[in-house]
């Protein structure tokens, strides 16, 4: 097994580079706007090609988001029709892959729509590299609702420019009256098993240590389970020692502010003692011993079958999901939200995951774009009153009806006929519940989260969600330069720390091993890495 990941590791490795594979053509520019301006305004229905990797939502209802009532809706309205095409992988690395592929084949489409946070370097590498154009000649002419918005509101803008002021995608804004939910996600445990163990929700390391093992002795359980693309998901309990984890690829998350400095979390002190917490667990079974090779689909059935005692998951899409799963064949199954864990009782986490305002999610627009203004009209269209709606509802009188002025969802979503959890049903009409260009409304989620374990873990999520900001780092963009640099630094680091982090929590090193590793850190110039995002932070907060 450990050769296999080995070999996976390599591959992965291989990719991610074959990622920063600069595309054919000169870096682009919105010098063509004007003349573009006149197609815009023209009635001629336009096609353009948008490549994302679909969510799973989305991928269990439909084939492509073209399907979608409201994409098909939001055609009619912007006379652009968006012609999907997806990644047909099943994991982040698989999308990663394919994306690699398609930028060095040159064989580009209209436009891509992704977490930009995923690819090493980000949108101002592939402005710098050719393969998108900057925005803000198009924006100021053909987006009044996006630049509406800019305008109003100066952290906004902030988000969303560039430290020079370029602006390469359209984002997913999630502010105003209706952006209260900063987070969305956390660790879930069975909280009837919590109850009849006698046991309270956990709060500190050692007190989850304590019900890990509750559950393996009293319930023959797996205590805390997780799935092979993100493999150090369990980082989140990383929190509790004072630094970030990491996921399956190492990025921006993995830095934090710590009194105004930025470090690198993996090589701080702190993260051995975190490392030598989880080798305990795995030595003791707390820890899914099949993590390495766990699917979705194989974390899922541990979840729903009743083998699995805590994980990390989503409040809509896992916990609305498992809750009906689990109480077909045990009606008094219960999941419920934990707070992220500390190390001494009273103290509270600071490493909640938290989105800003603006978040790393959006649609950029490639060289090979030939109708760049029509495109850009019809992205913004998503941040108008009219398209938010369609975006986050769907198609009123289909999806959902007005009462009281409130947008309401029909049976069609709330009691699908189908049986579809909610979150699918909502996946198979619109776009609500996952990161897409346009403005977010949160007025779905008092629906979305019918359950009251899903209501629950919205206020246990949020709670300390301030404290996030503290150590988070801010929507920073990198130089080109800064990115090609960091981009390779980082891409050997995660190779590095991938397999390193995985054999010490296996048992296969010591912990102290681990030392030897920071110290590989430091030869593959991780310190530089800091210094450019020290320097990119520090650029951020003058702007």
């Amino acid at each position: 097994m450990k050769r296999k990941r080995m070999k996976a590791l390599s591959v992965m490795t291989s990719v991610l580079a074959l990622s920063m594979v600069t595309a054919c053509g000169n870096p682009g520019t919105t010098k063509d706007a004007a003349k573009d301006g006149a197609a815009a305004n023209s009635k001629e229905a336009v096609k353009v090609s948008l490549w994302t990797p679909m969510n799973p939502n989305a991928k269990a209802v439909v084939k492509s988001l073209n399907e979608l009532p409201m994409v098909q809706e939001w055609a009619k309205k912007t006379n652009v029709t968006f012609d999907f095409q997806h990644s047909s992988g099943n994991t982040p690395q698989d999308d990663l892959q394919q994306y690699g592929v398609m930028i060095a084949s040159g064989n580009l489409p209209d436009a891509m729509l992704w977490d930009w946070k995923t690819v090493q370097g980000g949108t101002s590498k592939m402005f710098k590299d050719g393969t998108i154009i900057k925005l803000n000649d198009l924006i100021d002419k053909y987006a009044p609702n996006l630049k509406k918005l800019m305008d109003a509101d100066p952290q906004i803008a902030k988000q969303i420019k560039a430290d020079n002021g370029d602006i390469y995608a359209m984002p997913s804004i999630r502010t105003g009256q209706y952006g209260q939910y900063k987070t969305f996600s956390g660790l879930v445990i069975r909280q009837d098993w919590l109850d009849e163990l006698g046991l309270k929700s956990p709060e500190t390391v050692d007190e989850w240590e304590t019900v890990l093992k509750a559950f393996k002795e009293k319930k023959g359980a797996i205590p805390f389970t997780f799935e092979k693309s993100n493999p150090i998901s369990f980082a989140d309990f990383a929190g509790a020692f004072g630094v970030p984890g990491i996921s399956s690829v190492v990025n921006s998350d993995s830095f934090y502010i710590d009194n105004g400095k930025v470090k690198f979390g993996p090589a701080q002190p702190e993260f051995k003692q975190y490392l030598a917490t989880m080798q305990k667990w795995y030595k003791e079974g707390l820890i899914d011993p099949d993590f390495a090779s766990n699917d979705r689909k194989t974390m899922d059935a541990k979840i729903t079958s009743g083998k699995a005692g805590a994980f990390y998951g989503f409040i809509g899409s896992n916990i609305g999901t498992y809750m009906p799963a689990l109480t077909k064949t045990d009606p008094k199954a219960m999941l419920a939200a934990v707070q992220y864990p500390v190390l001494k009782k009273g103290e509270e986490p600071k490493f909640v995951k938290a989105s800003w305002d603006v978040n790393s999610v959006g649609t950029v627009i490639t060289s090979a774009n030939k109708h760049a203004a029509e495109t850009v009209k019809a992205l913004d269209y998503l941040y108008s009153e009219e398209g938010a709606m369609l975006k986050n509802f769907g198609i009123e009188g289909q999806t959902y009806t007005k009462v009281n002025g409130q947008p309401q969802y029909t049976d069609l979503i709330l009691k699908n006929p189908d049986n579809l959890p909610i979150a699918q049903a909502m996946a198979k009409y619109f776009i609500a519940n996952y990161g897409f260009t346009g403005l977010d409304d949160d007025r779905y989620n008092d629906q979305y989260y019918q359950l009251q374990p899903q209501k629950d873990a919205a206020k246990v999520y949020s709670k300390y969600t301030k404290n996030a900001y503290s150590v988070m780092l801010p929507q920073v963009v990198l130089t080109p330069e800064e990115a090609k640099e960091s981009g390779k630094i980082l891409n050997d680091v995660s190779t590095l720390l991938t397999e390193q982090i995985t054999k010490v929590i296996m048992g296969a090193v010591s912990v102290d091993d681990y030392d030897k590793t920071v110290q590989q850190l430091k030869k593959m110039n991780i310190d530089r890495a800091v210094e450019i995002y020290q320097a990119a932070t520090d650029r951020y907060n003058k702007r």
